[in-house]
């Protein structure tokens, strides 16, 4: 029989990690389960209350925790994390975010089992938020239907929770390729675009998880100097793929910093909007395309 690894990487969330594993061992399922739980050195109560909440696993969830004795960062921490995964499947589930549905990795499960042309499942996620209006909104708008890699990176549409992989995607040379890059951000969506060198993509419509915005969360709020990273990101994605994914990448990059070389004049921060200007420069045709389109319009 075929197993299930789960993937749950946690950093000082011991507001957070309780209901995330209480989601994961509440799952009705007929396979055993493999929980790589890999904590990033929290320096808060983290790693206790993990060791309290692991006890109460199913007998069916063979757990393999980790405490860091130092912190990788999050993008080590997740590769680090996948060397250990020996399931023929990977779901992910960060510490701060959680499953609301106890049939959710069955029903994905069964999915691929039925249907050996796919090689990856996504569905519909909530967004959980103090600001009343993100609270209980849907994280992107997702349909019962197959996506491309390109569909996937163009709207950012897949959500970490909601995600199950063949294993087998880790081999190929794109993974391979995102190894030797640590400091790269957002660091799953290449895994998943990826999964489509192994077959096809599927969405569900149904909400099966949450997914906690939150002050301390990766993607919280306004950055600059989040988006340069960001921008490094794309670049890595661009010269990967090329064709129409690099189209949108140079687009994504150019549109990015566009807007915070303009924000960061206006706040007097000229370091960092030199900075974006150089990424503006790189992109130049799109400033040229940029341009144009502003003067049709006027």
């Amino acid at each position: 029989m075929n197993f299930v690894s789960i993937v749950v990487l946690t950093y000082n969330q011991e507001n957070f990690i309780a209901r995330n594993l209480r989601g994961i061992f509440k799952q009705k399922v007929n396979f055993p389960i493999q929980l790589i739980l890999s904590n990033d050195h929290s320096t808060d109560a983290t790693d206790q209350v993990i060791k309290e909440l692991i006890k109460e696993a199913p007998s069916h969830i063979q757990i393999l925790y980790t405490n860091h004795s130092k912190n990788l960062g999050s993008t080590p921490n997740f590769y680090d994390a996948l060397k250990k995964v020996t399931g023929q499947y990977i779901a992910f589930c960060e510490g701060d975010d959680y499953w609301v549905d106890e049939n959710k990795l069955q029903q994905q499960y069964d999915f691929l089992e039925n249907n050996a042309e796919y090689a990856m499942c996504f569905h519909q996620v909530k967004n959980e938020s103090s600001d009343p209006n993100l609270n209980n909104t849907n994280f992107s708008v997702i349909e019962e239907k197959d996506y491309t890699a390109l569909e996937i990176y163009k709207h950012w549409i897949v959500h970490t929770t909601s995600v199950l992989i063949k294993t087998e995607v880790l081999e190929n040379k794109i993974v391979k390729s995102m190894y030797k890059h640590p400091e790269l951000l957002y660091f799953d969506t290449v895994l998943y675009m990826s999964a489509s060198l192994h077959g096809k993509i599927r969405g569900f419509s149904k909400i099966m998880s949450v997914y906690t915005r939150h002050e301390a969360g990766l993607s919280n709020g306004i950055n600059y100097s989040r988006d340069l990273m960001h921008n490094m990101l794309d670049e890595f994605i661009a010269n990967l793929y090329g064709g129409k994914i690099k189209e949108t990448s140079n687009w994504l990059i150019f549109s990015r910093s566009r807007i915070a070389f303009v924000k960061l004049l206006r706040k007097g921060n000229m370091f960092l909007a030199f900075k974006h200007l150089k990424w503006i420069l790189k992109k130049r045709v799109n400033l040229k395309i940029y341009i144009l389109k502003k003067l049709k319009s006027k």
